[in-house]
């Protein structure tokens, strides 16, 4: 007799490999010796990922207290690798990336990058594009303004000088 699985458990299977993603990401964040934290590198992807943004976008983005985010925006800066710029309106000041902010950046992004490459290998290009096109899928449905550009969007490279 064939058992069949359930939704719901496939559901927990997917919040199960999750886990382990998240688990595995961090653990390789930490061991690369990169000149970020994660928690950094979140914010420096939330400000890449949203050029403009203030620090009460990144403290509603990530449900996290605004003196929080301003304590972690005040450690960024005195590294030299977020600043704020000016701005008219009054609402805050919107925040941008250094050029050490970048290359920290960039730095994060292909070690990690290449961790998820090594994962993928043996797989075939179809595999690929259909599980990011699934994950993109599973995210944008709980999707609140924390998600970060499709990586086909004809955008141009946000760096400032």
């Amino acid at each position: 007799m064939v058992e069949r699985v359930t939704r719901d458990e496939h559901a927990a299977a997917i919040l199960r490999e999750l886990i382990v993603i998240t688990r595995r990401g961090v653990a390789d964040a930490r061991t690369a010796h990169l000149s970020l934290s994660m928690t950094d590198q979140s914010i420096l992807g939330f400000i890449v990922d949203h050029p403009g943004c203030r620090s009460v976008d990144i403290a509603e983005a990530f449900r996290l207290n605004r003196s929080t985010v301003s304590r972690q925006l005040a450690g960024l800066t005195r590294l030299g690798v977020v600043r704020e710029v000016a701005d008219a309106s009054g609402r805050g000041r919107p925040l941008e990336l250094t050029d050490a902010g970048w290359s920290a950046y960039d730095e994060a992004i292909e070690l990690l990058q290449g961790v998820v490459g090594r994962h993928l290998d043996g797989w075939s290009d179809t595999e690929v594009a259909r599980f990011a096109t699934d994950l993109t899928r599973f995210n944008d449905a709980a999707a609140d303004g924390d998600r970060p550009r499709h990586p086909g969007a004809d955008d141009g490279d946000q760096r400032a000088g």
